[in-house]
C-alpha cells in the first residue's frame, strides 16, 4: 500500500495540517508545536475558543464525515486528538479513515491504557488487553485504522501547565492531604510523558516517512515510582509535610467514595457547572495505577522519531508555577 509522502516545512510545500480536537490540553500543544515547525495548523474543533499563538479554527463535528471533509480540504495532514466517550473517538476516527482514502498523512493518539493492567518492560508488540469503555475504544480505534500508513502514538501519562487530570487534580488532592506517600501502594511507575513532548513527537511523525504504518510508546525513558513523584509535587506546591497514607484509607477512597464522586463531578461537567468545589475522586483505577510496575519501552520513538525529552524537573517545575497561579499560594496546614 503506498504511504502518502513525509511532509516538509520548506517554502511551497503543503503546509496545511488539522488537528481534529485541537481546542484540547493536548490539542493546544500540537498546534503550538506544528506552529513552532513551520507547518499550517488548522484546529478543528465543536465550539470556538481562544487557542494560544491564535492558530485558524474550524468548527466541525468531527463524527460527521460530510463535515470533516470539507474542513480536511486541501490538507496535506490531519491529527486525530479527539477526546470524549467510546462512541464519539470511535465515529471520529471512522470518519477520518475514511475521509483520508490513505491520501492524507495520519498521526492517531492512542494511549498506554490499551495495555491494561499488564506489568514489566511493554514495547508495541505487548498484547492489547485494556478493559474498560475508555480503553476498549482506545483498541478498537487502532483497529480502525490497522493497515493504513497511519501513524498511531500510544503516549502514557500527558502532563504539563493547564493539565486539568494529571496536573491540577494530582495537585489538588495533595495540597487536601488525601495523596501523599502511598507506601508500597505508591510503588508503581509513572509512565509520564510532557504535553509539548507530544507535539514534537507528532511533528517529526509527519516530517518521517519512516514512521507510517507504525505504532509509537511515548513517555520519559525512565520511569520514576509514583511515591517519588507525588513527594515531588507535593514540595513543589507547599503542600508540607509529605503525608503518609495507609492502605485502609486509600481503599476507602477508591472503593466507597471514589465511584459516586467520579459520577457527580462528571454529570456536573455534562450540564456545563464547573465541577471544582466538589471534591477531587481517587477511582479504583486511579489506585490501580499507582500501584502497576510497568515501564513502557520507547526505543522505537528513539528510533523513528528522534524526539528529545523535557527533563522531569523542568517539567514538573512548570506546572507547579501554573498551578499555583491559578489555584492560589499554599495554605498552612497541621501537622497531622
Amino acid at each position: 500500500m503506498p504511504h502518502p509522502p513525509a511532509m516538509s516545512a520548506e517554502p511551497g510545500a503543503s503546509r496545511r495540517v488539522v488537528v481534529l480536537g485541537g481546542s484540547g490540553f493536548v490539542g493546544t500543544a500540537i498546534v503550538a508545536s506544528l506552529a513552532q515547525a513551520g507547518f499550517h495548523p488548522v484546529s478543528a474543533q465543536r465550539k470556538p475558543s481562544r487557542i494560544p499563538g491564535g492558530a485558524e479554527q474550524q468548527l466541525c463535528d468531527a463524527t460527521d464525515p460530510a463535515a470533516l471533509a470539507r474542513v480536511l480540504n486541501g490538507a496535506a495532514a490531519a491529527i486525530n486528538a479527539v477526546l470524549g466517550d467510546a462512541d464519539i473517538m470511535m465515529a471520529a476516527t471512522r470518519a477520518l479513515h475514511a475521509a483520508a482514502r490513505n491520501t492524507l498523512r495520519i498521526v492517531h493518539l492512542s494511549s498506554m491504557a490499551v495495555y491494561g493492567a499488564a506489568t514489566g518492560h511493554l514495547d508495541e508488540a505487548a498484547p492489547m488487553r485494556g478493559t474498560g469503555a475508555y480503553a476498549e475504544a482506545k483498541i478498537a480505534c487502532e483497529a480502525l485504522l490497522a493497515g493504513s500508513s497511519a501513524v498511531i502514538l500510544r503516549p502514557g501519562i500527558i502532563y504539563g501547565p493547564g493539565g486539568e487530570q494529571w496536573v491540577a487534580r494530582i495537585f489538588r488532592l495533595l495540597r487536601a492531604g488525601r495523596l501523599g506517600d502511598l507506601g508500597e501502594n505508591g510503588d508503581g511507575r509513572c509512565n509520564f510523558v510532557h504535553a509539548r513532548d507530544v507535539g514534537a513527537a507528532v511533528v517529526a511523525a509527519l516530517a518521517r516517512s519512516q514512521s507510517a504504518g507504525h505504532a509509537i510508546n511515548l513517555a520519559y525513558p525512565v520511569a520514576p515510582r509514583w511515591n517519588t513523584v507525588l513527594a515531588a509535587c507535593a514540595r513543589a506546591i507547599g503542600a508540607v509535610p509529605v503525608r503518609r497514607i495507609g492502605g485502609r484509607r486509600l481503599d476507602a477512597e477508591a472503593r466507597f467514595f471514589g465511584p459516586p464522586l467520579y459520577v457527580v463531578r462528571h454529570a456536573a461537567s455534562r450540564v456545563g457547572l464547573h465541577a471544582r468545589a466538589l471534591p477531587e475522586a481517587i477511582t479504583p483505577s486511579l489506585r490501580a495505577l499507582f500501584r502497576q510496575d510497568v515501564c513502557l519501552d520507547v526505543h522505537r520513538a528513539g528510533q523513528l522519531l528522534g524526539i528529545a525529552h523535557t527533563p522531569p524537573a523542568e517539567g514538573l517545575a512548570e506546572c507547579a508555577a501554573w498551578f499555583l497561579a491559578t489555584h492560589g499560594p499554599p495554605h498552612a496546614r497541621k501537622r497531622a
